[in-house]
């Protein structure tokens, strides 16, 4: 199979989808490594206090930084312009599709609690649904998602889509918060200050009202959340079983049994959708079981060169280099034809 020329057609003519995982928000926030062993140990043996000191390992790795993140602090400065890259690139390249039949909706699924996607989109001024509805009182709906937008031109009213980015976050986030039945938007992330201020008495108490799903076995702690989050797989899931739907996973190792049984179910059911893994360790054996487990082989790990988020963007960037002289060159075949 040629790969690139697979992914080049996919790309202006496939549903979109991109699976992202904690290795994207390297290094601003720490991976999990055996934090879900160790938490899923500990409230098995229902040892409270490992427990809580697990908990906090895991705040201050990959959750509390959130605030520096919101202030934009100069240590996060270099993992959010590879978001803003990203994000406009691939932002061109749906601009750039020919049939206007097409979509111009891109679904990002991600396992991330970060709000990096968040800024980066606000930041670049590209359209985005984070599933929120609202403006002075945002509350979250799956319902929210799935919803076009259109431009018209000042002087003609000409009417076009727009790329819109679908920001799915399959484990909820540092900015949700409960109010009653609802999820609501904690734009200030003042539950992460106020977590932050615990005393130890208090951590756990303060902790457990993020509306995260936890590193565990025993993952929720809410039941607005679990509602939720099955919701949410089950739009990851039926989008990938959409006719010619694409997925591209990104700094995602696949360690949630449930997303990789859900990605290798789908891919085994729809001979038409097709998998691309940015593999970051060559050696990785949970990617080579998924490849070779893909009946319809349709699972491709692209592990040409090692895979960070830069190396990533710079895959998508060629991409568009391509399509720009792709254009390029049917300008001047169409200059020439009306000369002649």
């Amino acid at each position: 199979m040629n790969n690139d020329k697979n992914i080049k057609k996919s790309i202006a003519s496939a549903n979109i989808n991109f699976l992202i995982g904690s290795g994207v928000s390297m290094p601003f926030f720490k991976t999990l490594t055996d934090i879900e062993k160790k938490l899923s140990k500990a409230e098995e043996l229902e040892n409270t206090d490992e427990e809580i000191k697990i908990k906090k390992e895991y705040f201050d790795k990959s959750i509390s930084n959130n605030r520096e993140l919101l202030e934009r602090s100069q240590e996060c400065q270099d993992v959010l312009s590879q978001y803003k890259e990203f994000y406009k690139t691939i932002n061109a390249l749906i601009l750039q599709r020919e049939s206007s039949l097409l979509s111009k909706q891109v679904n990002i699924f991600t396992t991330n609690v970060d709000i990096f996607s968040e800024i980066a989109l606000e930041e670049t001024g590209v359209e985005f649904n984070d599933g929120f509805h609202g403006r002075f009182n945002s509350k979250y709906s799956v319902g929210n998602f799935k919803k076009s937008y259109y431009k018209t031109s000042l002087h003609y009213e000409n009417t076009s889509e727009i790329p819109v980015f679908n920001i799915i976050k399959l484990h909820g986030s540092v900015s949700w918060c409960a109010e009653d039945k609802n999820i609501e938007l904690d734009k200030d992330l003042k539950l992460v200050s106020e977590i932050e201020k615990s005393l130890d008495d208090k951590f756990k108490e303060n902790y457990d009202k993020l509306m995260i799903v936890n590193p565990s076995k025993k993952k929720f702690e809410a039941t607005v959340l679990n509602e939720t989050h099955y919701d949410l797989l089950r739009i990851y899931n039926n989008e990938l079983e959409k006719e010619n739907s694409i997925l591209f996973v990104m700094g995602f190792s696949f360690a949630d049994e449930h997303i990789r049984e859900l990605t290798l179910r789908v891919a085994n059911t729809n001979p038409t959708s097709i998998v691309y893994i940015f593999v970051h360790d060559n050696n990785s054996e949970i990617y080579k079981k998924l490849k070779d487990e893909a009946k319809n082989n349709n699972i491709y790990l692209l592990a040409e060169k090692k895979y960070d988020f830069k190396e990533i963007n710079n895959f998508f960037s060629e991409q568009l280099n391509k399509e720009n002289q792709k254009s390029q060159d049917n300008t001047k075949i169409n200059q020439q034809e009306d000369d002649e």
